[in-house]
């Protein structure tokens, strides 16, 4: 969010970050102790066990995550929370149980689901900090927004990938079932190339060329890793995830040359 705020030179307000992180945090770390995921116990087994032995400290982080975020929506403006309910609820949607445990692509959704995830991932950085700033949802917003959902969405769609064993013995109904590994990389590499010509077009017409310049390097080194990793195994998963956090290198130059 401070990265892609840097991009549109939108301050990111104090408030809105906690609520950001406490949203994420509860959602990535604490939904597996209130959710069935029965895919686990093949992707993820240590995962599982240590989820098993701490649920109790989990259900407790989810409280006070919960308390915190909710403090920290009350600070903001109304518009601001709309848009962060609304956005919670479109990346949710594949949370949603549809009988048996936790269906990854739930309620039928496939290939809804990392869309959904990226999406709404997306549009959260782009968007909520120029509603909270009072700005304009212009062609710019937008623009960014589609830039950055080009960035995250390979992520999204590699890890999935590499869960498809463990989601195909858990019944579970993945767009994985009839996707294919070259196929995936190349669809990447496309959405990844869109976003670097989209970055050094704003670069070349921008207001922020440095930037944008930084930000670059963010979808050239998830391509590398779009053709150099195996998502099945969790240093490489790691690596990916850790690339996506890029941004916060554009806001850090951001920070130092302003």
């Amino acid at each position: 969010m401070l990265g892609t705020g840097a991009l549109g030179d939108v301050p990111v307000s104090s408030p809105l970050l906690l609520a950001a992180f406490c949203g994420a945090a509860v959602v990535y770390g604490v939904d597996r102790a209130v959710v069935a995921a029965p895919e686990d116990a093949w992707n993820r087994p240590g995962r599982a066990r240590w989820m098993k032995a701490h649920r109790t400290w989990l259900y407790v982080e989810a409280v006070v995550l919960s308390i915190a975020g909710g403090l920290a929506l009350s600070a903001l403006a109304p518009a601001t929370v709309a848009w962060s309910v609304g956005l919670a609820g479109l990346g949710g949607l594949h949370l949603a149980s549809g009988g048996t445990g936790r269906p990854v692509g739930g309620l039928g959704m496939g290939i809804g689901k990392p869309l959904v995830v990226a999406g709404a991932w997306a549009l959260g950085a782009a968007i909520l900090p120029v509603v909270e700033a009072g700005g304009a949802l212009d062609a710019t917003v937008w623009g960014v927004a589609g830039y950055r959902f080009l960035f995250v969405l390979p992520n999204v769609l590699l890890s999935d990938w590499g869960d498809r064993a463990g989601d195909r013995a858990a019944g579970l109904a993945s767009w994985t079932r009839w996707g294919t590994e070259r196929g995936l990389r190349w669809a990447s590499t496309v959405m990844l190339v869109g976003a670097m010509t989209g970055a050094v077009g704003a670069s070349w017409w921008g207001t922020r060329p440095l930037l944008w310049g930084v930000d670059a390097v963010g979808p050239l080194l998830m391509l590398g890793a779009v053709w150099g990793v195996d998502p099945q195994r969790s240093a490489h998963r790691f690596l990916l995830d850790a690339i996506v956090a890029w941004p916060g290198v554009t806001a850090l130059v951001a920070a130092f040359a302003s």
